[in-house]
């Protein structure tokens, strides 16, 4: 079996070449070879103050996808609707901003080190796609510079014109089906602020991945001169190996699949990465035929091929991404790094009535993964019908890890209605009270828009296979998303759900599956909560607030759907400093502060000191006048001894002039590693055996 699968990379219907430098050769071999020269100096040279390359920038080495890091957040700021309204925000004063000083309304604002690793966005009327309007600029700066290091008419940061972004980290509506991406990182030190001007009253979309660390080790702030020739290279392989030639040993085979039976196509111990799997048998039979998937004995995958490796009901544009997909002659390939400590196993089962012959390759490499990493697991989910009033649930996992793909497949229960797209992603991390991630729609996480409206298309890290296939009568869509550098992460449990239609008000046929790592045993456990609204409490971790403040009892709503109401008293106060202990672990080394606050009252940044010294920041928080509860969460760069820590708030001002001072905290969390947790609520412990389970 080759491994060159060379499956056609296709756009959508109405492609129009990127212009400028976008232009490249998808066939020259000999730039692939030298940008491979290029990521192994990358690789030499990547690596943070600990040790290991950044969290977003996985692509510098394959290998580093499935480590899972500490003391890091990988967060969404959209424009979703904030209260389960059927549209997104996109009319005059809906709060699309976070605040508005002069011409420029904020759209994305934090005030610590990170970096933002994906925006995507569309414009349009009446169900169609637009162009994204040229008098409105996109302006980014960071680290406090009151000087943008960009500042471009909003097209042009998607359609190629201005380096770095450049195709294939960026493209338009044209060749992403309705929606406009990049996937440029723009890293900063101390902090970063997107705005718009000329934005106040166009219908426009957005979203913006982001990561949120406590420490800038490592970090060189972006300035637009970066070469990014690696990611260009890594991305340029779609449909091929895109791992180096010399990245493991490779096994060859061919079997018959005789029905009912369990058949090994390796059963192996000690350590080591998968990093190829491809299989070759005739299309016909990937519905029938199931993969199992064992490291460290521990089953891990269990479901048919078509669901595993993003086919679904096949389509006219088959999923090629980078790392997996179809390349033809009945080819299905798999390049996710599979590491595992003790053990790996990999069957199929043949579950039709009549035989099949097959052939396999399969590569390994042999070297021991960072003992950071994650075991690869997926989990399939489906329902015929889904139910009205929840979401349908993606995927539900406890322990440490984080998502890095996902293949949907939606079709409508009633001829011609294809609402199904219009529900948001919502994803609740370490039981969180609401969504940490909150997005707008569903072509809108695959980075398309209005329904894909420009039709099927595949590229390296995103596509839709398929998006008006009918069966009986009824319409169905596809669509998968690798996150390379976005990669959703959890300390201690995941549950990720879609919304039912606009507002969970459509019955739909929902299949889902889902690619991550995963450590079965929590990180973070919570150990110590003040709870500001009960004075026994305060007086225990000796808070102390300067100037007026107020107890206010609040009455709201969360962010979530449907909404859950919660009543809770609270402190109300001007700019300054609140003093409070928190304790954790003698031996805990890693702190996550999280705070819920009245997300009634627009701004309340904060600097966060432990024992005098600067450890955090609270970002800017979006205001929300229908729910009003929220919780943000900030990771501490401390090192109290015996776990202890002497924490001041200090609630500072922050642009615009005029804008509410008023700080608000109902309580105060930290979570932390260690031994055990005090505070253990029954779900925090993982348990590999329920990955391949649906839901």
């Amino acid at each position: 079996m080759s491994s060159a699968l060379g499956c056609e990379r296709t756009v959508p219907k109405g492609r129009h070449e990127l212009s400028g430098r976008a232009r490249w050769n998808e066939h020259d071999r000999l730039s692939i070879v030298l940008g491979w020269l290029l990521l192994a100096v990358a690789i030499s040279t990547a690596g943070s103050a600990r040790g290991q390359t950044l969290p977003w920038e996985t692509w510098r080495d394959l290998h580093q996808l499935p480590v899972l890091h500490t003391e890091h957040q990988a967060l969404l700021r959209s424009s979703h609707c904030p209260d389960g309204c059927r549209f997104d925000r996109h009319s005059e004063d809906d709060w699309r901003y976070l605040y508005v000083d002069g011409e420029e309304g904020t759209i994305f604002e934090e005030s610590g080190p990170g970096a933002v690793t994906r925006i995507w966005m569309t414009t349009g009327f009446a169900g169609v796609s637009t162009p994204l309007p040229a008098d409105v600029r996109l302006r980014v700066y960071l680290d406090g510079s009151e000087e943008p290091v960009i500042d471009v008419p909003l097209p042009a940061l998607f359609d190629g014109s201005t380096p770095p972004f450049e195709a294939p980290l960026v493209g338009n509506r044209l060749t992403s089906s309705g929606g406009n991406f990049s996937y440029v990182p723009i890293p900063y030190r101390t902090g970063c602020r997107i705005t718009l001007v000329g934005a106040d009253e166009i219908r426009l979309w957005y979203q913006i991945n982001f990561h949120r660390v406590p420490r800038a080790d490592g970090i060189t702030t972006f300035t637009g001169t970066e070469d990014l020739s690696p990611l260009t290279t890594l991305l340029s392989t779609q449909g091929e190996d895109p791992w180096p030639p010399d990245s493991g040993t490779v096994a060859t085979g061919s079997l018959t699949l005789e029905p009912g039976i369990e058949q090994m196509l390796r059963d192996a111990e000690g350590h080591g990465s998968i990093t190829a799997l491809e299989l070759e048998l005739p299309p016909g039979d990937w519905a029938q035929v199931e993969m199992r998937l064992h490291f460290d004995d521990q089953p891990t995958v269990a479901m048919r091929l078509e669901e595993f490796f993003a086919i679904g009901r096949g389509g006219p544009k088959p999923t090629c991404s980078l790392l997996i997909g179809a390349g033809g002659s009945g080819r299905l390939y798999s390049y996710f790094p599979m590491p595992f400590f003790k053990s790996h196993r990999i069957a199929l089962v043949h579950h039709g009535k009549t035989s099949t012959a097959m052939s396999y390759r399969i590569r390994v490499d042999a070297d021991a993964p960072p003992p950071n990493s994650g075991l690869f697991g997926a989990v399939l989910s489906r329902r015929e019908p889904t139910d009205l009033g929840v979401d349908f649930p993606v995927a539900t996992l406890a322990g440490h890890g984080k998502l890095v793909g996902s293949f949907l497949e939606l079709g409508a229960t009633n001829p011609g209605l294809r609402d199904y797209l219009e529900g948001d992603e919502r994803l609740f991390l370490d039981h969180s009270p609401h969504p940490m991630v909150y997005g707008t729609g569903v072509e809108d996480y695959f980075n398309g828009g209005f329904y894909f409206d420009m039709g099927p298309f595949s590229s390296a890290l995103h596509g839709a296979p398929y998006t008006e296939l009918e069966v009986d009568g009824l319409p169905y869509t596809a669509s998968y998303r690798l996150m390379l550098a976005e990669g959703q992460n959890f300390e201690s449990r995941l549950q990720a759900g879609l919304e039912s239609g606009p507002t969970n008000n459509v019955s739909m046929v929902a299949r889902s599956v889902t690619w991550f790592y995963l450590q079965p045993s929590p990180r973070l456990h919570l150990w110590d909560r003040l709870d500001l609204g009960r004075e026994e409490d305060r007086r225990r971790h000796r808070y102390l607030v300067e100037g007026p403040h107020a107890f206010q009892l609040l009455d709201a709503l969360f962010a979530s759907e449907p909404p859950v109401a919660a009543s809770g008293t609270g402190v109300y106060r001007p700019l300054g400093d609140a003093r409070f202990d928190l304790s954790a672990h003698p031996s805990s080394t890693t702190f996550r502060l999280r705070r819920r606050l009245d997300a009634g009252i627009p701004g309340q940044r904060a600097t966060v000191r432990v024992d005098g010294e600067i450890a955090g920041r609270f970002p800017a928080g979006y205001r929300n006048e229908d729910r009003r509860w929220r919780d943000v969460a900030i990771d501490l760069d401390a090192a109290p001894e015996s776990g202890e820590l002497a924490i001041t708030v200090v609630a500072e001002p922050g642009p615009p002039e005029g804008e509410s001072s008023t700080f608000t905290a109902f309580h105060y969390e930290l979570w932390a590693n260690g031994a055990a947790a005090i505070f253990a609520d029954g779900f925090e412990t993982g348990d590999l055996r329920a990955w391949s389970s649906s839901p």
